[in-house]
């Protein structure tokens, strides 16, 4: 008795076959579109505008931060009496948003202020004249300090608002490319009994000049001010209980020692970490108690905290230090009195500040897990849960849109890892995000809302990874909500390709296809969006990839995107041009040894590789939409589609383009079902070409779905007798025939479903018996084949029964093939009628034991099931067939003639080639 090879099973399990087998492409698993991880703010050029000529960078170090600087301007000349006592890491532009008055009057950029009209003295009750007044651009007082000697020390500070000239045309929505160094000022105030000389000291104002301004900028803005005397009457109360003693002294603890390793930390010029992170943590939970009691700060010791928070955040720390003191910082600007204290211009200026250091922290993939340990994840999340960007900074100017941009990119970045998005997803980030890209009357289409919005897209692209938050997405409306957003904004293309990203992830789950079944609107705008953007291969890449997941199950979806939405007359036109733009890439290639490189507009990529990436999802599309006969019918009469289809086939070779390989053989196939006189592959040069293309896959490749497909093909070219004789002629027939042997059940089918067309030529067939040995061949398969498997068994009867009856008149039987493949047949007919029996028994059963209540055998599409076809089919063929060497029956004679399966090996088109 012959054993197997031992080693044979060995190499199969071995992880070497594992990882071939899991390298080569697969039509059950296409590639997906690759999204190179990037934590840059913007992927497009700075020279695209599409985002707004002006938008904020990424490319910053936090040394150009200067988290501390005074709240007074120095004067023109740099007096030292106008420096900050304790130093700090400052730069030296001269942008600074609230500068004196000497320096905005020689400035080019001054704004009139006299053409502001003159109001009414609003009434405001006024604490006795402070000793320490700080003006900001247009002359406004920012800031009152007294000596905490004075008498009335204890008085609640004073809320005065900021004004900014830039703020007041509500209608502009371009900002100045340097505006983020103008609003990043430091909300730092004087030490308490600082004799710190400034500019507003020199600049007398009188009392009812800063209360008319003050009602004028109420008047303009109308929220800007108000949001920051809402937030401090919440978080302070408006009668509000003292600071208990314990609290008081934990928090002035924690900000002397901090004071003094900010000092000694200048002094020996390296910062002592360790002490800095437990000082913070200490004071982390007075800071949350006191943000979320009816406690008043009497004392200002928050504000001083605040101070010394930032003070550290300017020396070179490592990012556990920074990211915790920015935890403190974000606690401590929800306190009633800090809001009160910095003002409007500054709170924005202190999150900006806080956003971009964090954003800097955030482009190191290390970092990622640092923040959801440091428990910033959740603050940033709340911004856009209860809108307290909104409610913080509710001016309309740049800094509040930069501010957003840098909070999202911040959730961008730490999104690529994977316990920060269960975590983003369990705060409820979806349904935020969502609600961002669709607020009510808010959207535009400006440049800046894009700049937020291309975050917003990236980090759901993020948070899209998985099964279950596509679905919660899509069940969340999050596909007619992205097409909504790129309908608005088709100039943008980072933003459109960011759309197409999130649209290819969700086009991955099933329940995508439901929901655009029932409202297909949003395919339409990403056929416009394909239409429009043409030339970004990304795009094209992403939405081809969406379009082939969608149609690859849904034959509604089919029909929708080809007719209803044009890609008909799209379609085409992109694959002939990405084709020939793969061509001209090859042939620069092989001559120069190089890339070509274009700065065309809208021109499709320079890089072969991706455009060839391009090119299989169109041709993964071209075959899941051909798979319904209206669209199938009439792509196979569309010579732009037909002729790049066969110049692939014939160009590329498997070892180096796997995968479109792949899909090309599978599109043909499809096309190939449909034997139509417009059907451009069923002309004379067509099939003999295909004949030749064919042979190398059968021969040469090593992945089993390429010989598949190429057996598919085979078997819807082998109904036409011009093709047949092509096969023959080239060898391709016995090629077939071997592979009956294999260990694949499907590529067995489908080669038995090749040769039974093959089988019923008597040319054709007689040769194969002759020099392929069929007989013998076909029977091995049959007695190899699974009891429970008839359509296998059938496809292998019917092989042999054409060649009884029409291909093998001349050729006698050996008596070891007539036993072979009278055994054979008859273990078939066998196991049909015991499958026959079985269904017969169950039906009874379910029908109470009846047996004349059960019906006759069932009909699909007009023909009996299989185990019923091939009882009577294996009862013929062993009727037909010669009962020895020395005695011949004429079937004829016997009554046993019938037309052979000529069309037995007709292959429908494929399943969808799904994701």
């Amino acid at each position: 008795m012959d054993h197997e090879d031992p080693f044979t099973g060995l190499l199969e399990r071995s992880s070497v076959a594992q990882a071939l087998r899991e390298a080569r492409a697969s039509l059950a698993r296409p590639s997906r579109p690759l999204t190179a991880v990037s934590r840059s703010l913007f992927q497009q050029a700075s020279g695209d505008d599409s985002c707004g000529p002006n938008r904020p960078s990424s490319s910053y170090s936090l040394k150009s931060l200067n988290f501390v600087r005074d709240t007074f301007a120095s004067s023109s000349c740099g007096s030292a009496g106008s420096t900050r006592s304790g130093g700090s890491m400052r730069g030296s532009s001269s942008r600074s948003g609230l500068r004196s008055r000497d320096s905005l009057a020689a400035s080019a950029s001054f704004v009139d202020l006299c053409a502001v009209p003159e109001l009414e003295e609003p009434v405001l009750e006024l604490p006795p004249p402070p000793d320490v007044l700080a003006f900001g651009d247009s002359g406004e007082v920012v800031y009152t300090s007294r000596a905490y000697g004075d008498e009335d020390a204890d008085a609640a500070p004073l809320e005065f608002d900021v004004e900014d000239p830039e703020f007041d045309n509500e209608d502009e929505e371009e900002y100045d490319a340097c505006a983020a160094d103008d609003l990043a000022l430091r909300m730092d105030v004087p030490e308490p009994g600082s004799d710190e000389e400034t500019e507003a000291e020199e600049v007398p104002r009188s009392r009812a000049s800063v209360s008319t301004k003050t009602r004028q900028r109420r008047k303009n803005t109308g929220t800007s001010q108000g949001s920051v005397e809402k937030a401090s009457r919440r978080s302070a109360g408006e009668t509000g209980v003292a600071m208990d003693p314990e609290m008081a002294a934990a928090l002035c603890q924690a900000t002397e020692e901090l004071e003094a390793l900010d000092r000694k930390g200048k002094e020996e010029g390296f910062l002592h970490v360790e002490q800095v992170l437990s000082v913070a943590e200490r004071a982390r939970p007075f800071l949350a108690k006191l943000r979320q009691s009816k406690m008043t700060d009497q004392d200002g010791q928050a504000p001083r905290l605040l101070r010394a928070a930032f003070a550290l955040m300017d020396h070179q720390a490592d990012a556990t230090c920074l990211l915790r003191l920015a935890r403190c910082t974000l606690e401590l600007l929800r306190v009633g009195t800090v809001l009160q204290d910095v003002g409007t211009q500054g709170v924005e200026a202190a999150y900006l500040n806080i956003a971009r250091a964090l954003f800097k922290l955030s482009k190191e993939a290390s970092n990622d897990a640092l923040f959801r340990e440091e428990g910033l994840l959740e603050p940033l999340l709340v911004m856009l849960h209860n809108g307290a960007l909104v409610e913080v900074v509710e001016g309309h100017g740049s800094g509040s849109n930069e501010l957003r941009v840098f909070v999202m990119g911040v959730l961008k970045n730490v999104s690529n890892n994977e316990d920060n998005q269960k975590l983003l997803v369990k705060r409820g980030a979806l349904p935020a995000l969502l609600a961002l890209l669709r607020p009510t009357g808010d959207l535009r289409g400006s440049g800046q809302e894009a700049q937020l919005l291309v975050q917003v897209t990236a980090l759901l692209r993020n948070l899209s990874a998985s099964s279950k938050r596509q679905q919660q997405l899509i069940d969340l409306g999050g596909i007619a909500t992205l097409t909504q957003v790129s309908s608005m904004y088709m100039s943008n293309k980072e933003l459109q390709v960011n759309v197409a990203r999130v649209i290819a992830k969700l086009s991955q789950h099933s329940s995508a296809i439901q929901a655009l079944e029932q409202d297909p609107a949003p395919l339409q705008q990403m056929a416009r969006c394909l239409r429009e953007h043409a030339g970004i291969p990304t795009l094209v890449l992403r939405l081809t990839f969406a379009f082939g997941n969608l149609t690859a199950n849904s034959d509604h979806l089919r029909q929708h995107i080809m007719f209803d939405c044009d890609m008909a007359g799209l379609l085409p036109g992109l694959l002939e041009r990405y084709w020939q733009q793969n061509c001209k890439l090859a042939q620069a290639n092989s001559n120069s040894g190089c890339l070509v490189t274009t700065s065309e507009e809208g021109a499709v990529p320079s890089d072969s590789q991706e455009t060839e990436s391009v090119l299989v999802k169109l041709v993964r599309l071209v075959a899941n939409v051909t798979i319904n006969p209206s669209v199938g019918t009439l792509v196979a009469s569309e010579a732009s589609v037909v002729e790049p289809l066969l110049d692939m086939l014939g160009c590329k070779r498997m070892a180096e383009s796997e995968e479109l390989v792949l899909s090309v053989i599978a599109a043909l196939t499809n096309l190939l079902y449909y034997d139509s006189e417009t059907n451009l592959l069923f002309s004379a040069e067509n099939k003999q070409l295909l004949c030749r293309l064919l042979r190398p896959m059968l021969l040469e490749a090593h992945n089993v779905e390429a010989l598949i497909e190429t057996a598919r093909a085979l078997g819807n070219l082998s109904r036409h007798p011009d093709a047949r004789q092509w096969i023959s002629e080239l060898r391709v027939d016995e090629a077939l025939a071997i592979l009956l042997a294999h260990g694949d059940r499907d590529l067995v089918f489908y080669s038995c479903g090749a040769l039974v067309n093959l089988a019923a030529d008597p040319q054709t067939g007689g040769r194969l018996c002759r020099e392929g040995g069929l007989r013998t061949k076909v029977a091995a398969m049959l007695h190899d084949t699974l009891e429970d498997d008839p359509e296998l068994l059938l496809v292998g009867v019917k092989v042999l029964s054409n060649l009884r009856l029409e291909g093998d008149g001349e050729e006698p039987w050996q008596e070891e093939t007539l036993r072979n493949v009278r055994v054979a047949v008859t273990h078939a007919r066998d196991a049909a009628l015991a499958m026959v029996a079985t269904k017969t028994a169950s039906a009874v059963a379910s029908a109470g034991g009846q047996a004349s209540s059960v019906q006759g055998p069932s009909v699909q599409g007009g023909l009996p099931p299989a185990e019923e076809m091939l009882a009577d089919l294996a009862r013929r063929l062993l009727d037909s067939l010669p009962l020895s060497s020395q005695e011949q029956v004429d079937p004829c004679e016997a009554g046993l003639c019938q037309a052979p399966f000529a069309i037995g090996g007709d292959v429908g088109p494929q399943l969808g080639l799904v994701a």
